[in-house]
């Protein structure tokens, strides 16, 4: 019996989060947008650092143990003013086949994703990783609605 407990304690404490987003942020293009854009994110818990690029978006360094969703780093953009646009993401969590689909659980933030890929290699590796904690760089858009559920194009498998 201890054994088992033992086995189970390493799923039981993998962490399930957003490690990095880059977010496109729309008309972000004077020295006062940027500064305001990088106090406000700064605030939100979670969020190790900031910076904020008007060519690229924002970058979020997220804390290890994070419980920081999309759409709430989405939210704060708009507050502060902007439009949101696409991320690019690190995102470890667990592939899972549900009615068909392949999506991706998120538990530590109780998300589910719908999962698609351009590239084969990247299914196969998924298929054989059905546990929590792994690792993916994907590339999500907004939804046009919130009871849509979100999709996660995998662009990689990261080791």
């Amino acid at each position: 019996m201890r054994k088992l407990l033992l086995l189970c304690a390493p799923l039981a404490l993998a962490q399930a989060e957003f490690l990095h987003v880059t977010m496109a942020v729309d008309k972000m293009d004077c020295a006062t947008c940027v500064k305001s854009m990088e106090m406000g994110l700064r605030k939100i818990r979670g969020v190790e650092k900031v910076a904020v690029d008007p060519a690229v978006g924002v970058n979020f360094s997220l804390q290890p143990g994070n419980k920081v969703t999309l759409e709430q780093l989405r939210d704060a953009i708009k507050g502060i003013g902007f439009r949101p646009g696409d991320a690019t993401v690190i995102v470890k969590g667990k592939p899972v086949t549900q009615d068909g689909r392949w999506r991706f659980e998120i538990d530590g933030i109780n998300k589910i994703y719908n999962l698609s890929t351009r590239h084969d290699h990247v299914i196969l590796g998924l298929q054989s990783k059905n546990a929590a904690g792994v690792k993916v760089s994907a590339v999500t858009s907004p939804p046009p609605d919130p009871q849509t559920v979100p999709i996660l194009d995998v662009t990689a498998i990261i080791p």
